[in-house]
């Protein structure tokens, strides 16, 4: 308060004494001189109590003032008014609980961000004006260049995740899904889910969720390829078959020759329906229980030994030799002996069949050194390193990621000539799988490839280790 204004305040406050003392004075009760005098000191008086608590107000007010710029301040001292000293002592307590609820609102804040972050999913929160207002780090991710305050358009331009979020913005929805195909990889595939946040969330209206459907996506044309290719597989013998009836049962219904032509062509094709029918009942079998980690004990160097002893005669006929060298003393491990027969019976089989002729097939086994890091997850103690070598015309690298694929052929008139369902590699990765273990493909053309099958080796803890994985 400035000086005028105390002057005035203080004149306001002393005229009812003043008003007294004229009228005493007018009454002769009070001389004029008298009168002045007591006036003068009453204006006097209240000037300087006003002084002192406006001094007070003062200080109070520049506290308050100092919480509001930095949060806190100093509570003044030596306040002579008790109102003045009740309301520092209110800011004081404003000030105090102001800090705690900051505090409290940057830890939840603090606790919001990190819970998002480990969020795998990405989460964007938007407001109503399409404004993005935060994210998670999988968002970040997803979108590289997402800022705040940017307009979302500006990341996402997909009219249907558009149109999404404007009936939700605009109340007609709840909240409601759209897919979404990311522009910079037309491979990857969202469920997006639109959704409107509670009002004390404040700016942050909306999130947009997003779940990667990729996978579903490549499941689903999967099971359409593999429907696809079953019936094809499955119309060519059956065409055959059929066809050669009808020639048996019309023109050639009375001509031996043509019947002792026809029955081995129609054998070799029923037969081949029955192994892909056998392939197809077996995958099914293997997939159901893959989950399922096998509980017996067995030894992958005696299954080996009597895989070699069963192909031998077949390894002859093409002048080949299936050479076994083993560095390990211990090939004991968790697992079914049936299906690890299987495993290696079919690729020795397939390194027979594409294999030069007079070459050997050379299968080793050893203590892995540098494990796939497709096993890092299971923390096996001891791997088994069990490698199929060949001597054939190698197989091209890009077709290498896809050989374990049902019904995938390099060669198709190859495969099929060699009694391929194409079945066989799907089989035994998902047999692998299932021991805990993977399969590495490496070939070189015109060289010869290389099927190396990683298994868990048998010991006290690793067992442990694989009934929990």
């Amino acid at each position: 308060m400035g000086f005028r204004q105390l002057i005035l305040t203080a004149l306001a406050v002393a005229f009812p004494a003043g008003v007294v003392f004229v009228v005493l004075a007018a009454m002769e009760q009070l001389g004029w001189g008298t009168a002045i005098l007591s006036a003068t000191a009453a204006w006097l008086g209240a000037a300087a109590i006003l002084r002192i608590y406006f001094g007070d107000l003062r200080r109070v007010a520049r506290y308050a003032t100092d919480l509001r710029d930095r949060y806190k301040g100093t509570p003044p001292q030596h306040i002579s008014f008790a109102a003045a000293s009740e309301l520092s002592s209110l800011y004081t307590q404003i000030a105090a609980a102001f800090r705690d609820r900051i505090a409290l609102l940057e830890a939840q804040t603090s606790t919001d961000a990190e819970i998002l972050d480990h969020l795998p999913n990405p989460v964007v929160m938007v407001n109503r004006h399409r404004v993005v207002t935060g994210f998670n780090r999988a968002a970040k991710g997803l979108f590289h260049n997402l800022e705040t305050g940017r307009d979302l358009t500006r990341f996402i331009r997909d009219p249907i995740l558009l149109d999404a979020f404007d009936d939700v913005a605009s109340a007609r929805e709840t909240m409601k899904h759209a897919e979404f195909v990311l522009a910079a990889d037309a491979h990857r595939h969202f469920d997006v889910l639109t959704a409107r946040l509670p009002a004390a969330a404040g700016d942050r209206n909306f999130v947009l969720t997003f779940s990667d459907l990729t996978e579903l996506r490549k499941l689903e044309q999967m099971r359409a390829d593999f429907a696809t290719d079953a019936g094809h597989e499955l119309r060519t013998p059956l065409s055959v078959l059929l066809g050669f009836i009808e020639t048996l049962e019309g023109p050639a219904k009375d001509d031996p020759d043509a019947l002792n032509q026809f029955l081995p062509v129609m054998r070799d094709q029923a037969q081949r329906m029955q192994h892909l029918i056998e392939d197809l009942l077996s995958l099914a079998r293997i997939e159901l229980n893959e989950h399922t980690p096998p509980s017996e004990d067995c030894d992958v160097g005696k299954i080996i030994g009597k895989v070699a002893k069963s192909l031998a005669l077949k390894a002859e006929a093409k002048g080949m030799n299936i050479r076994v060298t083993s560095t390990l003393d211990d090939t004991e491990m968790v697992g079914e002996e049936k299906e690890l027969t299987q495993v290696f019976v079919n690729l020795v089989e397939n390194a027979i069949k594409y294999g030069h002729a007079n070459t050997d097939v050379e299968v080793s086994i050893s203590l892995a050194k540098n494990p796939p890091g497709a096993l890092a997850r299971f923390r096996h103690d001891r791997i088994m390193a069990v490698a199929i070598r060949d001597h054939s015309d190698g197989i091209a690298r890009e077709h290498l990621p896809r050989l374990t694929e049902r019904f995938y052929r390099v060669d198709t008139a190859r495969s099929r000539a060699v009694g391929g369902t194409g079945l066989g590699l799907a089989i035994v990765k998902h047999l692998v799988q299932r021991h805990r273990g993977t399969m590495q493909i490496e070939s070189e053309q015109g060289v010869g490839s290389v099927f190396t099958v990683y298994l868990p080796a048998k010991t006290g803890d690793n067992v442990r280790k694989l009934h929990s994985a």
